[in-house]
């Protein structure tokens, strides 16, 4: 695998470890992702913040990066 493949890997796991909960429900999954190191599953992937604290969909806000589009900016009030 390429290290672009390989960077995608690590944002299609939790694509389908969601896929699994909501879709399949828990014990139905129809493929396992396993850490080929310890045959083991890779747990839930959840994001932390620097201070290890759970940062959950309502934690989170949008606002434009440094390549933002001026129409963007306008739509967030950036300058």
């Amino acid at each position: 695998m390429t290290p672009m493949g390989k960077d995608l890997a690590t944002l299609m796991t939790p694509l389908q470890q969601w896929g699994d909960r909501w879709i399949y429900g828990e014990g139905h999954e129809p493929m396992l992702i396993l850490d080929r190191r310890s045959g083991r599953r890779i747990p839930r992937l959840r994001i932390f913040d620097d201070d290890s604290r759970l940062i959950t969909g309502r934690d989170m806000a949008l606002a434009p990066g440094p390549g933002a589009s001026r129409r963007t900016r306008a739509r967030y009030g950036a300058p």
